[in-house]
């Protein structure tokens, strides 16, 4: 009897030992699972963050790429206008095969490549320390007009007073010199955008039928301006009264500021993307002329006018390229007989006044980075432009109404006489300076 007493103590203790380790199991699992699954994700978060870093830094190395190519084609450029020689052999449209082309990364090993070739490649991804992938595109953005060009400044008025003849200013401008300013343009392809996309989108035509393309451009220009600048706002201050909302009353830093105008819907802003910038073509390219400019430059041409210079241009068998101003007016004056060259001269003149420049060289690019290492991506989106530099001056030595004393010679010397304003030497080849980033944009 006691020993089957003791073997039921026995059983007992063991059922509640069993019992308290599988409690004691039920409690524990949960915490860690929970650790578990709490260290998986912090591990995910780990590798995303790590992942995120290299895939920027994959992006900075191509845009650094970028400017390595613009400065060589800077090179180049420069090189060939100072070199008759060079002149003589190597066409300018071939320059641009150094900023042109895109950029892939791995890059792909094709068929038609050599043993040299595909070595040279393999040997390149070795010993370089970028991950992931990237691809690099550059485009050539300077036939867009400046927006800024709109902006009306106190202190322009001020250096363009003190440097002419009241008496021979004239205040009034005429219908003719107000075709060529910036706020003319602006209206015409606002117009000319408006009417093309009615025409293709009906819903698009009945919610902007009413659209009134001047006080659109009062607006921004009041919002860009230098406070006190415009004399008749026109109620473009009534726009950026109460709230939060104000005008700016400098120049625009990024085109994505006009969507923060009150009378500029996006779908209107965006209808010109393609045509103007805010950083401004410091020289039009006459080669990324668009049908839109066409019209603007040349306003007398029809659209049979208009097909056929583009034809002329783009022949696939023997494409054109405007290496000089001279060249695109060889065209429109000789070729297809538009107008005559007494009144283009007159027209790009005006637009000179107004401070739009034309040329064959391509001065602002968008340079388009995208990375991916991982699960992460990064898109650089970045505005360069090569300003060219500027023309060393010369003196008019015919000029003796200007001349003046420029500071106080040595004892016993004669004083020397100078033109306060010498002209811009028309003989000196234009050259480029470094390239720079004016925006960078992030996603």
């Amino acid at each position: 009897m006691a020993n089957l007493i003791k073997k039921i103590l026995s059983s007992q203790s063991g059922s509640v030992a069993i019992m308290l380790v599988l409690s004691t199991v039920a409690i524990v699992t949960p915490f860690v699972l929970n650790f578990e699954i709490d260290t998986s994700i912090n591990q995910l978060k780990v590798e995303n963050i790590a992942d995120r870093s290299q895939a920027k830094l994959t992006a900075e190395s191509g845009l650094q790429f970028a400017m390595a190519r613009l400065k060589l084609y800077k090179e180049a450029y420069n090189f060939l206008q100072t070199n008759e020689n060079a002149q003589s052999v190597v066409q300018p449209e071939l320059l641009n095969s150094l900023w042109n082309f895109p950029f892939v990364y791995p890059i792909p090993i094709g068929k038609k490549l050599n043993a040299i070739q595909k070595e040279a490649i393999k040997k390149f991804e070795k010993e370089t320390l970028l991950v992931g992938t990237m691809t690099l595109t550059i485009s050539n953005i300077s036939n867009r007009i400046n927006l800024n060009l709109l902006r009306l400044s106190l202190i322009a008025d001020e250096i363009k007073s003190s440097q002419t003849d009241p008496a021979d200013r004239n205040p009034q401008q005429t219908d003719e010199d107000q075709e060529f300013t910036p706020e003319a343009q602006l209206i015409k392809i606002l117009q000319d955008a408006l009417v093309v996309k009615s025409d293709e989108d009906e819903l698009f035509q009945a919610r902007y039928a009413g659209t009134e393309i001047p006080k659109l451009v009062n607006e921004l220009k009041f919002y860009i301006s230098d406070p006190n600048a415009i004399e008749n706002a026109a109620g473009g201050d009534q726009n950026f009264q109460g709230g939060e909302l104000s005008a700016k009353r400098a120049p625009l830093s990024s085109y994505s500021e006009l969507h923060l105008l009150p009378e500029w819907p996006d779908d209107i802003s965006n209808l010109i993307r393609s045509e103007f910038t805010i950083h401004g073509a410091l020289m039009i390219d006459l080669n990324k002329i668009t049908e839109r400019l066409l019209r603007i430059l040349i306003p007398n041409i029809d659209p049979q006018e208009i097909k056929a210079f583009f034809e002329y241009k783009n022949k696939p068998q023997d494409p054109k390229y405007f290496n000089s101003l001279e060249d695109f007016k060889n065209y429109i004056v000789g070729t297809a007989n538009i107008m005559n060259g007494e009144d283009f001269d007159d027209r790009f003149a005006s637009f000179a006044a107004q401070g739009l420049q034309f040329g064959e060289t391509p001065t602002l690019f968008k340079v388009i980075v995208g990375s991916t290492v991982g699960r992460a991506t990064y898109t650089l989106t970045a505005y360069i432009s090569i300003p060219p530099q500027p023309k060393p001056r010369i003196q008019d030595p015919n000029d003796t109404d200007a001349l003046q004393v420029p500071a106080v010679p040595e004892e016993g010397e004669p004083a020397e006489t100078t033109n306060p304003n010498p002209q811009p030497n028309p003989d000196q080849p234009t050259l480029l300076l470094d390239p720079r980033v004016v925006e960078i944009i992030i996603s």
